[in-house]
């Protein structure tokens, strides 16, 4: 449903996505996003791993709990490159 690149920026609370790649599921990263990051997924990271944003009780970075508040984004996705991929 959306083509090879998917760009988000964080505003609010600060978050922590994680990246869990879709064959090997103990590669794992996690990334902290502060409020006003710009986050760009292409090419492996956007074909060959999940993404997702963290629960509130699960968010830690570097053993360190990032509280999750409200958090706003804006999501751009470019559309697939071939027009019947769905």
């Amino acid at each position: 449903y959306c083509g090879t690149t998917i760009t988000g920026l964080s505003f609010l609370s600060s978050s922590i996505m994680r990246l869990v790649h879709k064959d090997d599921k103990t590669l794992i990263a996690n990334i902290l996003l502060k409020p006003k990051s710009l986050y760009i997924l292409k090419n492996i990271a956007r074909f060959h791993f999940t993404h997702e944003i963290l629960k509130d009780q699960e968010s830690y970075f570097n053993n360190l709990h990032i509280p999750r508040n409200r958090r706003l984004s804006i999501i751009c996705r470019n559309m697939p490159l071939d027009p019947t991929a769905v």
